[in-house]
C-alpha cells in the first residue's frame, strides 16, 4: 500500500501528465502548412532539398513517359495504314495513355480531401460512366454523386475481434489470475 507522501507524488505526476498533454494538444498546428512556416529556416532548406530530390525524380519518370509516347506515335506513323505492325503500335499508344490516365486518377484520389475509401472501385465507375473532364482529370462531385458509399472518412474497426465475425475474448491479466490462485474472485 503506497504511502499519502507516495500517493500525493503520484496525483502530482498524473497532474502534470495531464497538464502537458493539454498543452501539446492546444499547440498543436492545424494542417501542415501553419507547421512548416512556423519551422525554422534550417528544417524549411532541409525539407527542400528532399523535397527537390523527389520532385526531379517524378519530372524525369514523366519526360521519361513522355518520350516514349512520342516513339510510339511517331513509329506508328511511319507504318503504313492497317499493317498488324501500326495496329500493334497504336494499340501501345492507346494502352499507354489509358495507364497514364488510371495513374492519375489513383494518386488523386488518394489525395486527403478527397476522402476516396475505394479508389479502384471509382476508377471503374468514373471510366465506365465517363465522369472525366476535356484535360482528363476526374470531375469527382459526379463521380460521389453516384456512388457517396465510396466516399467519406475511414474508421478503423479497432478492437481485438475484428475480422473473426466474434467478439474478442474477455480480458485475462495477471490480477486475476492472482485472485483466483488466491480464492478471491
Amino acid at each position: 500500500m503506497p504511502t499519502p507522501e507516495e500517493t500525493k507524488a503520484l496525483q502530482e505526476q498524473e497532474a502534470a501528465d495531464k497538464a502537458a498533454k493539454e498543452a501539446a494538444e492546444a499547440a498543436r498546428p492545424a494542417d501542415w502548412e501553419t507547421w512548416f512556416a512556423a519551422q525554422d529556416e534550417t528544417v524549411k532548406e532541409l525539407y527542400k532539398q528532399h523535397s527537390e530530390n523527389l520532385l526531379n525524380t517524378v519530372k524525369a519518370t514523366r519526360q521519361e513517359r513522355d518520350a516514349l509516347a512520342k516513339q510510339i506515335k511517331e513509329l506508328a506513323k511511319s507504318q503504313t495504314e492497317g499493317s498488324d505492325a501500326r495496329k500493334a503500335l497504336d494499340a501501345m499508344g492507346e494502352k499507354l495513355e489509358a495507364t497514364e490516365r488510371r495513374a492519375a486518377f489513383l494518386e488523386d484520389a488518394t489525395r486527403p480531401e478527397v476522402q476516396c475509401r475505394n479508389p479502384r472501385a471509382a476508377w471503374l465507375l468514373a471510366d465506365a460512366g465517363g465522369h472525366f473532364d476535356k484535360h482528363g482529370r476526374p470531375i469527382w462531385d459526379a463521380i460521389k454523386a453516384e456512388a457517396p458509399e465510396l466516399f467519406g472518412a475511414t474508421v478503423a474497426q479497432a478492437n481485438a475481434g475484428a475480422g473473426t465475425g466474434k467478439p474478442p475474448s474477455p480480458a485475462q491479466n495477471m490480477n486475476a489470475f492472482i485472485r483466483a490462485a488466491a480464492g478471491r474472485k
